[in-house]
């Protein structure tokens, strides 16, 4: 027997909120009744320092674990962005829902009339994300990237007023809130490789539910984004990204059937950067993906991310909407 309802926990952000009614929604019709929680994370308590320096390797989901551990709640939604590669013991990730648009969003000063191209030199541009940071940097290093926190209509209030030229948020938590008005363009994969998993929803449950497992891999599941995020799930588990390191990682199927997948490490002032890219079938796109990883980390990225660790000695994923 499954719960009844089901109790869905979520973040409280209007994004967050959005996710966990979408996931309702599904829910509610396979037959299932379902009740949101809101739990308030670590990362949403805290809003005065960067995410790097709070020093919590899950800021945005130790929380919800604790609270499926603890049975308080049955579902946990996440931006499986911001999902470490490996959940903690007792946990496990029931389902991947169809992905929305995985890239990121160059949005506007409302007083700069340009796009990325139209930046003048030493122009401003704010990030939440040390990986969006070092990827503006290596594309132009004359760049002047500044740090921001809240969620996505406080960033876009801090933006509007300020000086700054623009901002870099995901296009796909824009268009999620109604708000892909805002967005100025994509910002082209060419320039910055996106974050493992955004766009994607995490669905997690206890390990032990094994029956609620199976009922919401087979409702929300979708098997092509999936495949896509198991690849870049293990590019990030085989780098060792979080949130202090600045690595990005895409995969999708192409047209034949098979998948591409682009890496990235980055020096967090743009140089060096290490980028590649790896074809693979399905079967083999996480083993490939693993190389892929490797690869860049012997051809220099190592030794970046040895640097950066250094300098912000508490890893751990984060959400950069």
């Amino acid at each position: 027997m499954l719960p009844d309802p089901l109790i869905l926990g979520t973040r409280g952000s209007e994004l967050a909120l959005w996710q966990a009614n979408y996931v309702r929604r599904r829910l509610q019709a396979a037959g299932h009744a379902v009740r949101i929680e809101t739990i308030r994370t670590k990362g949403d308590r805290v809003q005065d320092v960067p995410i790097t320096q709070i020093g919590d390797e899950a800021v945005f989901t130790k929380e919800l674990d604790r609270a499926l551990l603890a049975g308080r709640i049955h579902v946990a939604v996440h931006s499986l962005k911001d999902l470490p590669s490996q959940l903690p013991d007792g946990l496990t990730l029931a389902a991947i829902a169809e992905r929305a648009a995985p890239f990121d969003a160059f949005v506007a000063h409302p007083s700069f009339a340009g796009d990325l191209r139209d930046l003048p030199n030493g122009a401003t541009v704010a990030t939440a994300s040390l990986r969006r940071k070092a990827q503006l940097k290596a594309w132009r290093p004359d760049l002047n990237v500044v740090p921001v926190r809240g969620n996505v209509d406080s960033r876009l209030e801090k933006l509007d007023a300020s000086d700054w030229h623009g901002m870099i948020l995901a296009q796909a938590g824009l268009e999620r809130m109604g708000l892909a008005d805002r967005i100025r363009e994509p910002v082209p994969t060419a320039i910055m490789v996106p974050a493992v998993g955004q766009g994607a929803l995490g669905i997690a449950c206890a390990a032990d539910q094994s029956a609620l497992a199976t009922r919401l891999h087979a409702v929300l599941h979708h098997e092509e984004t999936g495949r896509a995020a198991r690849a870049e799930r293990t590019f990030m588990q085989a780098v060792g990204g979080g949130c202090q390191v600045p690595t990005g990682a895409w995969a999708r199927v192409a047209p034949d059937g098979g998948v591409v997948i682009d890496g990235c490490i980055a020096a967090l002032e743009g140089a060096p950067c290490y980028r590649e890219r790896r074809t693979a079938t399905p079967e083999q796109a996480a083993r490939v993906a693993r190389e892929l990883a490797h690869a860049l980390l012997a051809a220099g990225g190592r030794a970046v991310l040895e640097t950066i660790v250094g300098a912000h000695p508490a890893p751990g994923p984060h959400s950069d909407q």
